[in-house]
């Protein structure tokens, strides 16, 4: 159900236009393939690379129904990375209860973008390479660490966020910045070298022209509009960051570090990104889900413990 939301207004013939969809989805996909589309757009490449490869190898197979079948693929692993991750804090049927909860935000965040697009797939397979860097760093596993940097930042540049994950777990763990070093280095050869060798008619790095809509008074003309996305935030995400902030200290101590960076990733986003798209926020989603988690976990113990004669009324 995940994967065919964004499918679903190809039946709204009157709104939504299937022929358009096609349309949208083709431009974009030959826009990444060709080079022709402005920064950063152009150097996300692992999305549409892939399903433009699978379908000049199966022509009678559509881009978009390879693009379909690459969502269900990486919804799937999502679910298994991000289980294995909360295995290492919760039981099993409290870990299925946090994926089943990072599934209802996902479905929600999809609603943004009309129809089936490569932007989403993109951002799920963010999601996948949040997951596996969380379970690496918290095993200690650096190679795989390494690959799944390596590798994410050719499908988006968040992997820059990781790394102050990983700093303070060496700062408060064995401290070896020669690892934390062939880290940045696993980010920076992809990051750099993408913008190196793409040629782009517009080779932007990152995009601020949004920060106008994210944060009020900067333009007396879209005043309103950034007041209604920051009130549609707080709707959105209070209540995660709420619960997730709650008895923050009896959390494990690498909740509360992988947490620590989740203020410098609002902070990032409200400079490069659009606070108003929901499917931006997924990554943070992974680092709110097991603290809310816990806290629900502790309310219901709570609430489930006897009074003790001195505490009843």
């Amino acid at each position: 159900m995940v994967c065919t939301i964004d499918r679903s207004p190809m039946h709204l013939q009157s709104r939504f236009p299937e022929v358009r969809i096609q349309e949208d989805f083709q431009v974009y996909l030959e826009g990444v393939v060709n080079k022709t589309l402005p920064g950063p757009y152009v150097y996300r490449i692992w999305a549409p690379y892939l399903v433009f490869f699978l379908h000049e190898c199966t022509p009678f197979i559509s881009a978009l129904m390879f693009d379909f079948l690459l969502k269900i693929f990486i919804l799937v692993f999502c679910q298994f990375a991000f289980f294995s991750y909360l295995r290492h804090f919760f039981s099993g049927v409290a870990a299925l209860a946090g994926v089943l909860w990072l599934d209802v935000l996902i479905w929600a965040s999809l609603f943004h973008i009309q129809g089936p697009s490569l932007i989403e797939t993109t951002d799920l397979m963010n999601v996948l390479v949040c997951s596996l860097a969380l379970c690496a760093i918290n095993r200690g596993q650096f190679i795989l660490l390494c690959a799944v940097l390596l590798g994410g930042t050719f499908n988006r540049e968040t992997t820059w966020i990781l790394l102050p994950i990983l700093f303070l777990r060496e700062w408060f763990g064995p401290r070896s910045w020669r690892r934390l070093l062939v880290a940045v280095v696993a980010v920076a050869l992809p990051y750099f070298g993408l913008r190196w060798l793409i040629a782009s008619p517009t080779p932007i790095w990152f995009l601020t022209e949004d920060i106008r809509l994210n944060i009020p008074l900067l333009s007396p003309q879209h005043t309103w509009g950034a007041l209604v996305a920051n009130l549609h935030l707080i709707f959105w995400l209070g209540p995660l960051i709420v619960l997730s902030i709650y008895r923050f200290r009896e959390q494990p101590f690498f909740l509360q570090i992988v947490s620590s960076i989740a203020p410098l990733f609002i902070i990032i986003h409200f400079i490069v990104g659009s606070i108003r798209e929901t499917r931006l926020w997924m990554p943070l989603y992974l680092l709110l889900i097991p603290l809310a988690l816990g806290n629900l976990i502790k309310l219901l113990q709570d609430g489930s413990k006897p009074l003790s004669p001195l505490e009843r009324p």
